[in-house]
């Protein structure tokens, strides 16, 4: 897996929305249900797939990840790599180049929290009433988001909200440059225990890697 590859995966999927200017009250209300959902939970656990196709660039590529949460805390894997934010350092394990990334997260300028996708705020995006669908016994409604700022990557984005839970199923974000990047959750949990070990770096586990310390 490429680098470039990598660094699209964990742009997208970091992806912190800036937030709505204006729009349908309908999306509105469903998008501020669904971070309300997702912020009262205590523990998540997510498996996904990612989905990344220019049929332009001969780009056709698809991975499946998973994230584990307990409040700020989360371990995220994802094309071969691990991150984990043990709620204060953020470690980067990159199995196969036998390497390890520590990074304090207080020393970041703008740290992102994978979650943060859930985070919906109020302007940034124009906001439509999109289509319905019935996709496995569950009633699905999307909800466009149209960049509002010239320089936005995406000509828009398409959330998938199962109306039910109010809880996300996909994210489809269709590039400026002809790239479409499809994020699928296909297994969710909520408010299941998890060790905690989950979010601790074993740096025995990591004797023989080379350690990167910013």
């Amino acid at each position: 897996m490429n680098s470039n590859n990598s660094k699209s995966f964990y742009l997208f999927f970091l992806l912190s929305f800036i937030g709505f200017s204006q729009g349908d009250p309908r999306a509105i209300a469903l998008l501020d249900q669904v971070s309300e959902v997702y912020a009262s939970y205590d523990t998540m656990q997510m498996r996904f797939y990612y989905q990344l196709e220019n049929t332009a660039e001969g780009i056709s590529q698809k991975e499946e990840g998973e994230i584990l949460v307990a409040k700020d805390k989360y371990r995220l894997t994802i094309l071969g790599i691990q991150q984990i934010f043990d709620g204060t350092y953020i470690y980067i394990i990159d199995d196969l180049n036998e390497e390890v990334i520590i990074q304090e997260q207080a020393d970041l300028d703008n740290p992102i929290h994978p979650l943060d996708i859930f985070d919906f705020q109020k302007e940034g995006y124009l906001l439509q009433w999109d289509i319905a669908q019935r996709v496995s016994g569950r009633d699905i409604r999307y909800v466009k988001l149209i960049p509002t700022e010239p320089e936005s990557q995406s000509k828009y984005l398409l959330l998938g909200i199962d109306t039910s839970n109010k809880e996300l199923y996909k994210i489809i974000d269709l590039g400026v440059n002809g790239t479409d990047t499809t994020f699928v959750i296909k297994q969710f949990a909520a408010n299941q225990p998890l060790a905690p070990e989950t979010f601790v770096f074993d740096k025995d586990k990591y004797a023989k890697y080379y350690i990167d310390r910013y």
